[in-house]
């Protein structure tokens, strides 16, 4: 039986490394390189370990436009990164996010 995975955005690819920290007094900032993203959020490129339900500041390109984003963390795989589901994005942000599926599309 094949696994099938139901995203709720189209996904573009968009590898680009990310000024990652987390949104917490710590301010922890973590390694993350993105691999993909959509309107709804990222797939995260990371060695940390961090548990879903935590909070992150996000700060990267998408073609020219520099992005900032507040995400969470929906989902973990050990030693491969985390899926991130996007809070608020910069309002350039997400024009330029549309811009890059549509291109991909």
């Amino acid at each position: 039986m094949a696994y099938a995975i139901q995203r709720s955005s189209p996904r573009a690819y968009n590898v680009v490394d990310v000024d990652c920290y987390t949104l917490d007094e710590s301010a922890t900032p973590v390694a993350a390189r993105m691999s993909d993203l959509s309107l709804t959020g990222a797939f995260l490129d990371s060695q940390s370990g961090l548990r879903p339900g935590t909070r992150l500041a996000l700060d990267f390109k998408v073609g020219e436009q520099q992005v900032q984003a507040k995400a969470e963390v929906v989902h973990q795989m050990p030693q491969f990164g985390m899926g991130v589901k996007f809070l608020e994005v910069s309002p350039g942000g997400r024009a330029a996010i549309e811009h890059l599926l549509k291109e991909q599309g």
